[in-house]
């Protein structure tokens, strides 16, 4: 996988969460299954908004944002200086962008909850 990918596959990832909430409406839903296409759509090259546009027309904006969104996240990870290096220690995780993308997770994590104790 490219390090560049992580955070558009971040992205993807919390779209699908989106999806598993139990307080999402059917149209909330979809919405976010839309602009889980867009991310995936720019992540590989594709445009498919005039299909989207005629055939969903309802979530054609969601998707345009999610491709839009996605086209811009891969132009920022590239225009990084070259000179600039991810934390000592960090690497990029060891599945394949394929898999990562076809895959959904089964289960949200639960919110950690921290205090602060001065």
């Amino acid at each position: 996988m490219n390090y560049e990918s992580t955070s558009i596959i971040s992205r993807i990832e919390w779209c699908r969460l989106q999806q598993q909430l139990h307080s999402v409406t059917r149209e909330e839903r979809a919405g976010w299954r839309a602009e889980e296409a867009g991310l995936v759509d720019a992540l590989g090259g594709r445009d498919r908004i005039a299909f989207m546009r005629e055939e969903h027309r309802s979530q054609f904006t969601r998707y345009q944002r999610g491709l839009e969104d996605g086209k811009v996240l891969l132009r920022l990870s590239r225009s990084t200086p070259s000179g600039m290096t991810r934390m000592e220690g960090s690497s990029p995780a060891t599945l394949t962008t394929s898999t990562r993308v076809n895959s959904r997770p089964v289960q949200a994590s639960r919110p950690v909850h921290v205090e602060s104790r001065r």
